[in-house]
């Protein structure tokens, strides 16, 4: 199970590099962010060990709420990236500090109100682990992404 997840990371973060790569996002690439959301349902069905039809509850459920948390980390990234906060004015920093506060509430506002529709089809534990899940996954493909273009500058 630890290998297939291993190497379902490295296929997201993959993907997610040739995206990086070629300076497209994922509203303009379908193809890919279906991909990585496939990625992200394999990957939360064996962690969960959720049946078929399980899954098959599910999966609209949070192919929406996908859509929604990656709407909102696509403006987070897009607003802060590639800024160096010494270079920041007093008003600056303190514009993208509440930007990222905001995207903060929202995520959290996201979760809370699938967690009811979650729970139609997952326990509450289920729920918790789902959120823990996602958010392992969202932590190695960074630490891969990062690795890799560390390797690439070399």
């Amino acid at each position: 199970m630890m290998n297939t997840l291993l190497k379902n990371l490295l296929i997201c973060a993959g993907l997610l590099l040739t995206l990086a790569a070629q300076g497209q996002d994922l509203k303009n690439n379908p193809r890919l962010q279906e991909r990585l959301l496939q990625v992200k349902l394999r990957e939360i069905q064996k962690t969960l060990m959720l049946s078929d039809d399980k899954m098959k509850a599910l999966t609209p459920i949070y192919k929406r709420y996908d859509n929604e948390i990656t709407t909102i980390h696509k403006n987070r990234q897009v607003k802060g990236q590639g800024t160096n906060i010494n270079n920041l004015t007093s008003e600056e920093a303190d514009k993208l500090v509440v930007q990222q506060l905001d995207n903060a509430v929202k995520m959290s506002t996201v979760r809370k109100n699938y967690y009811s529709e979650f729970k139609t089809v997952l326990t509450p534990q289920q729920v918790m682990a789902m959120f823990r899940a996602e958010a392992q996954i969202r932590r190695r493909v960074m630490m891969e992404m990062r690795r890799r273009l560390e390797n690439r500058t070399k």
